[in-house]
């Protein structure tokens, strides 16, 4: 999903993309705190947490690169569409995008959404 945005909307997108990666940086910590809780609990002998830890990050890594890497200016809603659809930004984020780019992102989460 492709669209241009006005200097003011990518400055704002340039702040919601990164609170975005934030927040699935957090997730993913939050996942492998988890693991490292149930290994410190007993529930995990030493090989099986670190496999599920690997495995966790790793699967987690690959999703942030595959929203976020390599991501150009034009493909930049169709990420904060992601984000929003996720739960990783929300409606009060995009509040001072202009009514167009809230309208273009509106559609693009109808799609998410069907």
């Amino acid at each position: 999903m492709y669209y241009d945005l006005k200097k003011s909307d990518k400055k704002l997108a340039h702040i919601i993309l990164a609170k975005g990666v934030d927040a699935t940086y957090k997730k993913g910590l939050e996942k492998a705190g988890d693991i490292l809780a149930r290994w410190n609990e007993g529930k995990l002998d030493n090989r099986d947490a670190y496999m599920e830890l690997f495995q966790t990050i790793k699967q987690h890594d690959k999703a942030i690169a595959r929203r976020h890497n390599g991501l150009g200016g034009s493909e930049y809603l169709g990420a904060i569409a992601g984000l929003l659809h996720d739960g990783y930004v929300t409606e009060a984020d995009i509040q001072d995008f202009s009514d167009e780019v809230k309208e273009v992102l509106k559609r693009w989460l109808s799609f998410f959404n069907e």
